[in-house]
C-alpha cells in the first residue's frame, strides 16, 4: 500500500468518526492528512438569505482574520466562477483554472482578500449541494505546479467521501431535537412487549419518522443491524408493517397518538 493511498484511508476514517467534533473541524484535518501541503477551507452559502457557515485552516493576520472572512464570504460567490458550477449542480471536483485564466483571477477582490497573501495560485474545490446550501471543501496550493491527473483521481475519491459526511453530519443534526424525546420516553411497556432495549429504541425512532439508513446513523450501527431490529419488532409485535408496530406502542400508552 502506498502512502498516499494510506493517508487517504486515515483521513477518511477522520471524516467519519463523529464523535470527534463538528464536520467542519474534522474535514479540515482530514484534507491536510491528505494533501499537507495546501490550505483547506469549509465553506458554505444558504440559497436562502446567503448567509455563510465555515472556515480555513489558512495562517491569516488573526487580528484582521474575522473581518478578512467576512469579506471573503461576500465576493467569493461573485469573484469564483466555480461556485456558480456547483449551484447549476456540478457534482466532480472543480479545478479554478477551467473557468478563469490565473491573470483574470488576479483582478478580483476575491483573490488579493483569500489566494494573494498566501501564494495561493491552484484551487481544486469539491462540491457540496443541498436543498438549503451551496459550497464545498476546496484544496489550495501555491508553485508552478498545478494539481496532477493522480492529485485529481486522489481528491475525487476523497470528494465523495467528504459529501457522504456532510450528508451524516446533517442527518444527524437534523435528530438532535428528537434525543431528547426519545431518550426520555418510558420503554417499559414495550420491553414487557417483549422488545430488547435496543429494539425498543429503534421503535421510538420509527415512531419519530426516521427510516432505517437514518436510525443506523443516528444509534451508529449499520443498516443491516437496524433492518435486523425491525424484523425482529414486526416479529415480537406480530404485527406487519412499521405503521402497525408504532399504533401497537400508541396502545400501549408508550407514545401519544399524533
Amino acid at each position: 500500500m502506498t502512502s498516499q493511498i494510506r493517508a487517504l484511508l486515515e483521513a477518511i476514517e477522520m471524516l467519519h468518526s463523529h464523535q470527534e467534533g463538528a464536520f467542519p473541524e474534522r474535514v479540515m484535518r482530514a484534507c491536510q492528512h491528505v494533501f499537507p501541503e495546501t490550505f483547506n477551507g469549509f465553506e458554505l452559502w444558504s440559497l436562502a438569505d446567503g448567509s455563510y457557515e465555515g472556515g480555513v485552516n489558512a495562517p491569516f493576520d488573526e487580528a484582521t482574520r474575522a473581518e478578512r472572512m467576512q469579506r471573503i464570504a461576500e465576493v467569493l460567490p461573485k469573484d469564483n466562477p466555480a461556485f456558480a458550477a456547483v449551484v447549476a449542480g456540478a457534482r466532480e471536483p472543480l479545478l479554478l483554472s477551467d473557468f478563469i485564466t490565473h491573470r483574470q483571477l488576479r483582478l478580483t477582490e476575491y483573490y488579493d482578500l483569500a489566494l494573494k497573501p498566501l501564494g495561493i495560485r491552484h484551487q481544486v474545490a469539491i462540491p457540496i449541494l443541498t436543498g438549503t446550501h451551496a459550497g464545498g471543501v476546496v484544496f489550495n496550493k501555491g508553485g508552478l505546479r498545478s494539481f496532477t491527473n493522480e492529485d485529481m483521481d486522489l481528491i475525487r475519491q476523497f470528494g465523495r467521501q467528504i459529501v457522504l459526511a456532510h450528508q451524516t453530519a446533517q442527518a444527524l443534526a437534523a435528530s438532535e431535537p428528537q434525543k431528547a424525546q426519545v431518550k426520555t420516553t418510558d420503554q417499559l411497556m414495550l420491553r414487557r412487549a417483549g422488545l430488547s432495549r435496543r429494539e425498543s429504541e429503534v421503535l421510538l425512532w420509527i415512531a419519530e419518522g426516521k427510516r432505517d439508513k437514518e436510525i443506523a446513523l443516528i444509534l451508529g450501527v449499520s443498516y443491516r443491524t437496524v433492518t435486523d431490529h425491525v424484523r425482529a419488532i414486526l416479529t415480537k409485535l406480530r404485527v406487519e408493517t412499521r405503521t402497525a408496530a408504532v399504533a401497537v406502542a400508541q396502545r400501549l400508552g408508550v407514545m401519544q397518538n399524533p
